[in-house]
């Protein structure tokens, strides 16, 4: 055997040994530190997973990791909650039938709600108030609707643009209790809605809710500035004078002017217009506007 060939078996000899070791100790690095104690079990006990982890607080990663964790627990939270489907609840409410046949809005549970239920309007930054009541708690506790109230306007009354009391109906005999619920409510300037089942007030609350953003003219009365529409409104309030009147009126003397300063025998000769009607046209006209 020449002296290569010795030194290249020595050399593979070495990298086997090498390899074995590296295996022990990766085998050996799970096992427990002699204790000195004498094991009874034939076979290595493994660390656990506490043993294995005890000192990941002492790494550099952890430390970056956790000072990452700080910068986001730091930053502020923004809530998820929609305000335009969001209305407020006390906490008190909690139980009432109500609220399970209120799918359409979001319910956010608050406590120191001072109303039982608060709309708000994100846009014009006003708030909509609704305390709930039932005929048969009031039978019961006949101040507390008067207390409730009291809070609320000694709360801040001027941030709610709209207060309102859904009253359940939930007895026969009902005239005497709503007459003393009215009263209530009218000399506080709340507005009574009545409801005579649970999904109706809830209905109310998801309807004010998806109306609350909605401009005042839309309930409005429309009232139209053609000629024709104001003519129809003028002389329509006359007793028997229809619309086909009006316009065989206006068709003849052109404007109301003219009309108003016709005869009656310039009147007569227009076709549908018989003696009633005209008796009734120019007693319009003759009386004054404003009653003495």
């Amino acid at each position: 055997m020449d002296k290569d060939t010795k030194i290249a078996n020595e050399s593979d000899m070495e990298e086997k040994k090498d390899a074995k070791e590296s295996k022990d100790s990766i085998v050996d690095s799970r096992k427990l530190h002699n204790t000195g104690e004498k094991s009874t079990d034939s076979l290595p006990r493994y660390l656990t997973f506490g043993e294995s982890f005890a000192n990941l607080k002492r790494t550099p990663s952890y430390k970056l990791s956790n000072s990452n964790n700080s910068a986001i627990s730091d930053a502020p939270t923004i809530s998820t909650l929609d305000a335009s489907v969001t209305v407020q609840v006390n906490r008190c409410q909690t139980g009432n039938p109500l609220l399970q046949y209120m799918q359409n809005v979001v319910c956010e549970f608050r406590d120191g709600l001072v109303p039982d239920y608060v709309l708000f309007n994100a846009n014009e930054n006003t708030n909509t108030c609704i305390l709930f009541l039932s005929i048969r708690f009031h039978l019961l506790h006949g101040s507390y609707l008067e207390e409730r109230i009291g809070r609320i306007q000694r709360d801040d009354v001027t941030s709610y643009r709209n207060k309102i009391v859904i009253c359940f109906v939930d007895i026969e005999d009902y005239v005497v209790s709503l007459l003393e619920i009215n009263r209530v409510t009218l000399l506080s300037q709340f507005t009574l809605i009545l409801s005579w089942s649970w999904q109706e007030g809830a209905r109310y609350i998801e309807t004010l809710k998806s109306y609350e953003q909605k401009p005042a003219s839309l309930i409005q009365e429309r009232v139209e500035t053609d000629f024709l529409s104001q003519a129809n409104n003028l002389l329509g309030g006359i007793r028997s004078i229809n619309k086909t009147d009006i316009i065989t009126l206006l068709s003849t003397f052109g404007t109301i002017k003219n009309l108003m300063n016709a005869s009656p025998e310039e009147m007569a000769v227009c076709p549908g217009l018989g003696a009633k009607k005209l008796t009734n046209l120019l007693k319009a006209f003759q009386e004054p506007f404003v009653k003495s």
